[in-house]
């Protein structure tokens, strides 16, 4: 019903629209159709007459150039241009433009047969020098005179023509604006009346539904249309009716459910005994648990983060990478009610379904109670180990005596029981010394006392020192040192024991005969690669991730040893701030590795 009402308040609009159009096209048809016959004849006309004067112009020069040279040439040039100026000539009869002045035409062409008549006689080869100037002068000049006026009044007929045809066409161009202008009028005129009607049929209902869209925007779900008619337009209102109530009770049940996940996840959060902070990605508090309200208030931190926290979540947020510590240098201590506590950070980012972050979770570990049982044990194992080294010198020092014979001699049996003891002795008072390092570097006692040291000098430096030993044990050491790297900022006798340590494996598990290649290469971190590979049996993969664990060995291994040199020689290499691993295949040699900060030269 709505469509055929559109439709007929739409057909006398579409009736004017297409009779003005029809009678526009078939003014411009017709005027384009005359203007441009009109416009063909006058320039054919022209180019007529401006063909009739340069052929009487080649003529009357080939009439004068035969009174002084060859006259065959100029009758061929003669006899042509008299034939183009007959065929425009006869173009001229049938054209519409001149057609009225046809006296003119007969007039020029009586003209032009004397002309040619005279000027034959005149290229006559029996005809002499002196009568053909008496014919030129006599006969041919006056009747050239006589033609070019006749040729120059054809050409004014066609400019006279093209004047009237635009004069013509400026009368159609004042007359179709009227008319177009008196259709437009009244195709407006009736558009306005259909719009009127339109108004009350169409627009209010529309009207009343975009408010009520507007309504239902600003969250008034209880809007309703009121239906008044049976059209399109009513079954759209009972149709917006129907839509109004589901978001209603849509917006209830969802109202609900979100309440039940927020109190759940309020619950979740709350029985965390650990303080967790949930942050935006402009680094603000939304949402904490008790605990981590109860620590905010006892530090005053005033809905914020204790600074060095702060710091780490926006470094997350920055880098777009978790921040997930595993050891105790990263706790953070704070003084809580008189007490010192220790918390592991964990930060979590927060992402949507895109990878997109949303923001990150703060969760603080309590390791109080961890951190105080590692102190304790690393205190109990320097104590130990100090207490035990005492009485163990003595023993080596009685063995190292009964070995001099000093008090009396030995039996054979006696000598190898003595020297047995001896070596076993010197070896535990070497573990109990690797255990006194490893206490001080994980206690933060030993101090490194740090120089800037050129990677070539050291590599070259702890070869040097390692040459005797690979030299006895049948191997070769071989320096390799990338050029142009920085220098790294050391502790020459504490980053040696690292090498010495690297070198010591590399010599003992290597083959006589065997290469053990030193070097120093950039890397991707833009720091400084220090490695040792040897040709040794390899280490299996699963045992790569302990090789640097205390007391650990890889079994099946024969060689002796505590299992303390690579523990200690990761403790230094973290103390300079560096990183070390390993990479090795069954079958294939060892490469041990650390890498260090490299510095400014120039700074």
């Amino acid at each position: 019903m709505l469509r055929a009402r559109i439709f007929l308040s739409l057909i006398p609009r579409f009736a004017i629209l297409i009779g003005v159009s029809a009678l526009v096209l078939f003014w411009f048809a017709r005027m384009a159709g005359n203007i441009g016959q009109t416009v063909l004849d006058n320039y054919q006309s022209e180019v007529a007459a401006q063909n009739l004067r340069v052929t009487l112009a080649r003529m009357d020069a080939a009439l004068q150039r035969s009174r002084t040279e060859d006259k065959a040439p100029m009758r061929e040039m003669f006899e042509m241009n008299a034939q183009l100026f007959r065929e425009s000539l006869e173009s001229q009869f049938t054209n519409r433009a001149i057609v009225p002045q046809f006296n003119l035409l007969i007039q020029l062409r009586t003209n032009f047969q004397a002309l040619c008549a005279v000027g034959l006689e005149m290229l006559d080869p029996a005809a002499s020098r002196s009568e053909q100037r008496d014919l030129y002068d006599l006969q041919i000049i006056p009747r050239t005179g006589a033609i070019n006026p006749l040729l120059e009044r054809i050409h004014e007929l066609t400019q006279e023509n093209i004047v009237t045809n635009g004069r013509k066409i400026q009368r159609i161009n004042r007359t179709i604006p009227s008319l177009l202008l008196l259709a437009l009028v009244l195709a407006l005129g009736i558009s306005g009346y259909a719009s009127f009607k339109l108004d009350k049929a169409i627009l209010k209902p529309i009207q009343t539904l975009t408010n009520a869209a507007r309504e239902i925007g600003h969250g008034n779900l209880e809007q309703t249309v009121p239906v008044l008619s049976n059209d399109e337009l009513g079954e759209l209102a009972v149709t917006f009716n129907k839509m109004a109530a589901q978001l209603n009770t849509y917006r209830q049940s969802t109202t609900e459910q979100i309440l039940r996940l927020h109190r759940t996840m309020e619950a979740a959060l709350a029985s965390f005994s650990d303080p967790v902070f949930i942050m935006d990605t402009q680094g603000r508090i939304e949402l904490n648990n008790r605990a981590a309200q109860t620590l905010s208030a006892q530090l005053a931190l005033n809905g914020a983060l204790p600074p060095r926290l702060a710091e780490a979540t926006a470094a997350v947020l920055r880098s777009n990478q978790d921040f997930l510590p595993d050891s105790f240098d990263e706790v953070l201590t704070l003084r809580v009610s008189g007490e010192e506590k220790s918390f592991l950070p964990r930060i979590h980012l927060m992402r949507e379904t895109d990878t997109r972050p949303v923001g990150v979770a703060v969760v603080l570990h309590d390791v109080t109670r961890f951190r105080l049982l590692d102190d304790a044990k690393t205190n109990l194992v320097a104590t130990v180990s100090h207490e035990l080294k005492t009485p163990l010198t003595s023993v080596r020092m009685v063995l190292h005596l009964l070995l001099e014979k000093s008090l009396g001699p030995l039996t054979k049996k006696q000598d190898e029981l003595v020297t047995t003891a001896r070596k076993d002795s010197e070896r535990l008072i070497r573990i109990l010394d690797e255990l006194l390092d490893i206490a001080r570097l994980e206690a933060g006692a030993a101090s490194l006392v740090r120089e800037p040291v050129h990677p070539a000098d050291l590599v070259q430096f702890i070869v040097d020192e390692a040459r005797r030993s690979a030299a006895e044990a049948g191997v070769t050491l071989t320096p390799t040192v990338e050029p142009g790297l920085p220098p790294v900022l050391v502790d020459r006798q504490k980053i040696g024991h690292v090498f010495h340590n690297f070198i010591t494996n590399a010599i003992k598990y290597s083959p006589r005969g065997a290469q053990i290649h030193v070097s120093a290469n950039s890397n991707a971190d833009r720091g400084v690669q220090f490695s040792v590979r040897d040709q040794g049996p390899g280490i299996a993969a699963e045992f790569q991730v302990r090789i640097f664990d205390r007391f650990f060995r890889v079994p099946g291994q024969m060689k002796r040893g505590a299992g303390l040199g690579l523990t200690i020689a990761r403790e230094v290499v973290v103390a300079h701030g560096g990183r070390v691993g390993v990479r090795s295949q069954p079958g294939q040699g060892s490469e041990f590795y650390f890498v260090l900060d490299g510095t400014d030269p120039m700074a």
